[in-house]
């Protein structure tokens, strides 16, 4: 994706003309314009000032082979500003996907996306709850569309732990350095990037793949009536750690010798491991 691809798609999925944009960045539209027709490039201070206003490195925004992740013609976003370390429990009912990234800034992002529903500032409300050592981020919406993603943009620097409880097909997890992230409810895939910390996956009759870049921490698995199947990068080194009733591992490859882990509670369950 061109740079000049990357502008268009960033502003109108921000609901900003190109009048608005040039105010916001004491440029002309014309500017504007030549940068989105691949005419002409920003300098070094609006690049600046795009990566801020966009929550986008100046690296991803300009580099051509840096595929930005950005779903559904139809847009909204809620945020609010936090100045310390909290706990931030998430809770959403049904979405197709959600996106969870750290951000350099101090505000909390959410933003939905969808390709069909038009309305999404009127079928959904996301209420911020900002307590002192917590910030409960309730995201309810009556649609039944099943091409909702939701992208949440947590500041790196005061992020604890995250709960999160909902139905979804995919949670992509990327870039992120914790304590824990807890999931509970449905999910078919989860997929880590650049993780490093602990992950509890809480389900029941949901088979579930979890996908690593890199194992750089814990995982637990607790499942009822169930199957997991994780895959690991060639040669990753962890140990498993079986608990609960009736459950098994699938796996020819774990060792004593490792700090990474992987445990498997709940009753009547499998774990599979596989090595890419």
């Amino acid at each position: 994706m061109l740079f000049s691809e990357k502008l268009k798609l960033f502003r109108t999925t921000s609901n900003l003309t190109q009048e608005e944009l040039a105010e916001k960045l004491n440029v002309s539209r014309q500017a504007i314009t030549k940068w989105e027709t691949g005419e002409g490039l920003p300098d070094i201070e609006n690049l600046k000032q795009l990566s801020i206003l966009f929550n986008i490195t100046i690296d991803d925004l300009i580099k051509e082979d840096k595929i930005i992740e950005i779903s559904g013609k139809y847009f909204y976003k809620e945020e609010i500003e936090i100045d310390h370390t909290k706990h931030f429990d998430i809770k959403i009912n049904n979405n197709y996907k959600m996106n969870i990234k750290p951000n350099s800034e101090e505000i909390v992002k959410v933003e939905l996306f969808s390709d069909e529903e038009e309305k999404l500032s009127e079928l959904y409300k996301i209420h911020f709850d900002n307590l002192y050592n917590r910030l409960d981020i309730d995201i309810k919406g009556k649609s039944k569309s099943q091409d909702i993603v939701v992208n949440i943009y947590i500041p790196e620097k005061y992020i604890d732990e995250i709960e999160l409880k909902s139905k979804m097909k995919i949670l992509n997890i990327s870039d992120l350095k914790i304590n824990k992230l807890e999931y509970d409810g449905e999910l078919k895939y989860l997929n880590i990037n650049n993780f490093k910390g602990k992950i509890v996956l809480n389900t029941t009759k949901c088979d579930v793949e979890v996908n690593y870049d890199k194992l750089d921490g814990r995982l637990e698995v607790n499942t009822i009536n169930s199957t997991a199947r994780v895959q690991l990068p060639k040669d990753t080194k962890y140990k498993t750690i079986l608990k609960g009733i009736k459950n098994k591992f699938i796996d020819s490859n774990s060792t004593d010798d490792s700090e990474n882990t992987i445990e498997l509670n709940g009753i009547n369950s499998k774990l599979v491991i596989i090595n890419k």
